[in-house]
Protein backbone atom coordinates (compact mmCIF):
# COMPACT_ATOMS: atom_id res chain seq x y z
CA UNK A 1 0.00 0.00 0.00
CA UNK A 2 1.19 3.24 -1.16
CA UNK A 3 1.12 6.19 1.14
CA UNK A 4 -0.37 9.33 0.07
CA UNK A 5 1.21 12.63 -0.01
CA UNK A 6 4.70 10.98 0.07
CA UNK A 7 7.29 11.95 -3.04
CA UNK A 8 6.26 13.20 -5.93
CA UNK A 9 2.80 13.88 -7.81
CA UNK A 10 2.15 11.88 -10.43
CA UNK A 11 2.92 13.88 -14.07
CA UNK A 12 4.93 16.63 -12.00
CA UNK A 13 8.73 17.67 -12.87
CA UNK A 14 11.81 18.13 -11.87
CA UNK A 15 13.42 20.26 -14.51
CA UNK A 16 11.95 22.87 -16.85
CA UNK A 17 12.89 24.44 -20.09
CA UNK A 18 14.31 28.19 -19.89
CA UNK A 19 15.69 30.36 -22.36
CA UNK A 20 18.74 31.72 -21.92
CA UNK A 21 17.75 35.18 -23.13
CA UNK A 22 15.19 34.77 -20.63
CA UNK A 23 18.10 34.28 -17.84
CA UNK A 24 20.24 36.99 -18.67
CA UNK A 25 17.20 39.28 -19.07
CA UNK A 26 16.84 38.60 -15.06
CA UNK A 27 20.43 37.66 -13.96
CA UNK A 28 23.60 39.48 -13.10
CA UNK A 29 26.98 38.73 -15.83
CA UNK A 30 28.51 37.09 -12.11
CA UNK A 31 25.31 35.34 -11.05
CA UNK A 32 25.97 31.75 -9.45
CA UNK A 33 23.42 29.26 -11.30
CA UNK A 34 22.77 26.14 -10.13
CA UNK A 35 23.00 23.44 -12.28
CA UNK A 36 23.95 19.68 -12.28
CA UNK A 37 26.96 18.04 -11.59
CA UNK A 38 27.03 15.79 -14.53
CA UNK A 39 26.37 18.61 -16.56
CA UNK A 40 28.83 20.74 -15.11
CA UNK A 41 31.04 17.82 -16.53
CA UNK A 42 30.04 17.08 -19.68
CA UNK A 43 30.70 20.82 -20.52
CA UNK A 44 33.58 20.81 -18.69
CA UNK A 45 32.58 24.01 -16.51
CA UNK A 46 34.42 25.76 -13.75
CA UNK A 47 32.79 24.47 -11.12
CA UNK A 48 32.18 24.66 -7.02
CA UNK A 49 30.91 21.51 -4.99
CA UNK A 50 27.50 22.16 -3.58
CA UNK A 51 25.12 20.06 -1.35
CA UNK A 52 21.71 20.68 -2.83
CA UNK A 53 19.14 20.23 0.08
CA UNK A 54 16.15 22.67 0.58
CA UNK A 55 17.99 25.04 2.71
CA UNK A 56 20.73 25.46 0.65
CA UNK A 57 18.64 25.90 -2.31
CA UNK A 58 16.14 28.43 -0.71
CA UNK A 59 19.30 30.61 0.89
CA UNK A 60 20.58 30.88 -3.04
CA UNK A 61 17.04 31.97 -4.48
CA UNK A 62 17.04 34.56 -2.41
CA UNK A 63 20.29 36.19 -3.16
CA UNK A 64 19.01 36.56 -6.85
CA UNK A 65 18.55 40.13 -7.45
CA UNK A 66 16.18 41.22 -10.00
CA UNK A 67 15.59 44.19 -11.79
CA UNK A 68 12.73 45.75 -12.28
CA UNK A 69 11.56 48.95 -13.37
CA UNK A 70 8.45 50.57 -12.60
CA UNK A 71 6.57 53.56 -13.77
CA UNK A 72 6.82 56.25 -10.95
CA UNK A 73 3.09 56.75 -9.65
CA UNK A 74 1.33 60.60 -9.97
CA UNK A 75 -0.76 62.08 -7.30
CA UNK A 76 -1.77 64.66 -5.44
CA UNK A 77 -2.82 64.99 -1.58
CA UNK A 78 -6.00 66.83 -0.92
CA UNK A 79 -6.60 68.45 2.44
CA UNK A 80 -10.35 68.37 3.74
Amino acid sequence: MKRKGSGRTKGATSFVKVNLGELNRVLKEDATVIVSRRYAEQLELASEAFSATTKNIESHAKTIEVNVHESPVEFAVQEW
